[in-house]
C-alpha cells in the first residue's frame, strides 16, 4: 500500500514536471553555474585510464602523470576525482585484505613499488581536489579463471575449499561474492575500513552493479538455511535485504572510524530494474536513515530519450530522496548514436549526434534545482575522445561561467 501510495503521488508530482518547448529552449542559455565547493562537480576516473598512468611507470613517473592529470581537471572546473581503486577484489593500493590489482602492476598480488592511492590523496591536496574511492564490492574478476587469480587472493582460497566455495559464484564468463554470504558482508565492511582509516579520501563510492544474476543457485544455500531457520521472506526479499545489511554495515563502520568520510552509490537509473534484477532497494536507502548519505543515479539519457528523457527522470529520483542527490551524467555518448534512447525515433537515437552542448545543458538544467547538489561525469577517458572534443568545451564553459 505504502509504493501504491508513493506512486499515485509521484505521478501527480511528475504531472506538472514535463519536458515544455519553453523548459527545453532554456537549457539552451545557461546562467551561471555556482562555483562554490558544497556543489559537487566530479569526473569518475575508472580502472582502466587510471591503469594507463601506472603500467610501466616508476613511482616518478607515475606522480608526474597523476600531477598533470589532476591540475587539467581543477583547471577545467572539476572539484571531485571518484577514482575506481578496486575494481575486482584486488587493489590499487597497498592492502591487508585484498592483494594488488592485475591492472595496476599486470600481475594480481605482485609487489607494489609505491602506493598509487596514496600518491593521489597528496596530489589531489596539492590541486584543491577531493578524492573518493570508488569501489565495485561484489565483482571478483572479469573473466571466469579462477586459477588466474593470486594465491592470496581470498576469493580463490574460499573457492578452493568445499565448506567455503558457495561464497563466490562463477559465471560464463565472470567471477563474484555471494552477495548473501555473512563472510563477504564481513569482507567488503574490512576492505572499506581499511581504506578510510589509511588514507585521505572524502568519501567511499559503490556503483551500479549488486547481485550479478537473478539466477536462484548463487545464493541456494544460504536461502535455505534462512529458510530452514525459520524466515519468511521471499527470494527477492531476501536477497535485497542482504544487500541493504551490507549498505548498511559499510555506512556504520565508515562513520565509526570518520564521521566526516562520506558514503554514496551510484545505481542505474531504473528504479525497477535496480529493485527487481539487481536485488537494490534503492529506495529504502535514501528515505531512511543509517546507509548513504547521498545518492548518484546514473541519468544517462537525452533529453529526447523515449524511456527515460532525461528531467523526468532527475525529477523522479528528486521526488523519493530525502539523502543529499548528485546526478551521473553520459560525455560518453557524446558524437555518438544512442540506439537505446528509442526504437524508430531518428531525433532521439541520434540527439548526442546532431548536438554538442548536451551535457552543458544538462549542468545547467540541475543548476535550477535546489534539490541538486551536483554531478558526476562519465568518464575520465571521454576528455579525450575526440568525438567528444566540442561537447567537452561546451561543458567546461558552463562549468566555469561562474560569478563566484
Amino acid at each position: 500500500m505504502k509504493r501504491i501510495i508513493a506512486l499515485i503521488l509521484c505521478l501527480l508530482f511528475l504531472s506538472g514536471c514535463s519536458v515544455s518547448t519553453d523548459e527545453q529552449k532554456e537549457t539552451t542559455e545557461p546562467p551561471p553555474v555556482s562555483n562554490n565547493d558544497e556543489y559537487v562537480r566530479a569526473i569518475w576516473l575508472p580502472y582502466y585510464d587510471l591503469q594507463k598512468f601506472i603500467q610501466g611507470c616508476n613511482e616518478k613517473k607515475f606522480t608526474e602523470n597523476i600531477d598533470n592529470a589532476f591540475k587539467e581537471l581543477a583547471d577545467m572546473g572539476f572539484n571531485t576525482v571518484t577514482v575506481q581503486v578496486r575494481p575486482c577484489a584486488d587493489a590499487f593500493y597497498k592492502s591487508s585484505v585484498f592483494p594488488s590489482s592485475r591492472y595496476c602492476f599486470d600481475k594480481q598480488g605482485a609487489d607494489m613499488p609505491y602506493d598509487p592511492l596514496k600518491i593521489m590523496c597528496d596530489s589531489a591536496e596539492k590541486y584543491k581536489l577531493k578524492i573518493e574511492a570508488w569501489i565495485n564490492p561484489y565483482r571478483v574478476s572479469q573473466d571466469n579463471d579462477i586459477d588466474a587469480l593470486s594465491n592470496d587472493n581470498i576469493a580463490k582460497k574460499w573457492y578452493k575449499d568445499d565448506k567455503t566455495k558457495s561464497r563466490v559464484y562463477v559465471t560464463k564468463d565472470k567471477i563474484f561474492f555471494n552477495p548473501a554470504s555473512e563472510e563477504v558482508i564481513k569482507l567488503i565492511v574490512k576492505g572499506v575500513a581499511e581504506i578510510v582509516e589509511n588514507y585521505n579520501v572524502s568519501a567511499i563510492h559503490f556503483d551500479d552493479y549488486f547481485y550479478p544474476v537473478t539466477s536462484e543457485d548463487i545464493d541456494k544455500k544460504e536461502y535455505e538455511k534462512y529458510q530452514s531457520d525459520g524466515g519468511k521472506l521471499k527470494l527477492g526479499d531476501y536477497r535485497r535485504a542482504r544487500v541493504s545489511l551490507m549498505v548498511k554495515r559499510v555506512y556504520e563502520k565508515i562513520k565509526s572510524i570518520n564521521k566526516n568520510v562520506r558514503f554514496g552509490i551510484s545505481p542505474a537509473a531504473s528504479m525497477k530494474n535496480d529493485y527487481n534484477n539487481l536485488y537494490a532497494d534503492v529506495e529504502k536507502w535514501v528515505t531512511e536513515d543509517g546507509y548513504i548519505d547521498y545518492i548518484c543515479p546514473q541519468v544517462y539519457f537525452g533529453f529526447k530519450n523515449v524511456y527515460q528523457p532525461f528531467m523526468f527522470t532527475v525529477k523522479k529520483w528528486m521526488y523519493i530522496t530525502s539523502c543529499d542527490m548528485y546526478v551521473g551524467l553520459p560525455l560518453y555518448k557524446a558524437g555518438k548514436a544512442d540506439k537505446y534512447a528509442a526504437k524508430e525515433d531518428e531525433q532521439a537515437i541520434n540527439e548526442f549526434v546532431s548536438n554538442n552542448n548536451i551535457i552543458a545543458r544538462q549542468i545547467t538544467y540541475l543548476s535550477k534545482l535546489d534539490k541538486i547538489k551536483g554531478f558526476y561525469v562519465f568518464s575520465y577517458g571521454s576528455l579525450k575522445d575526440s568525438d567528444c572534443q566540442q561537447e567537452v568545451k561546451n561543458m567546461i564553459a558552463v562549468m566555469n561561467n561562474s560569478n563566484h
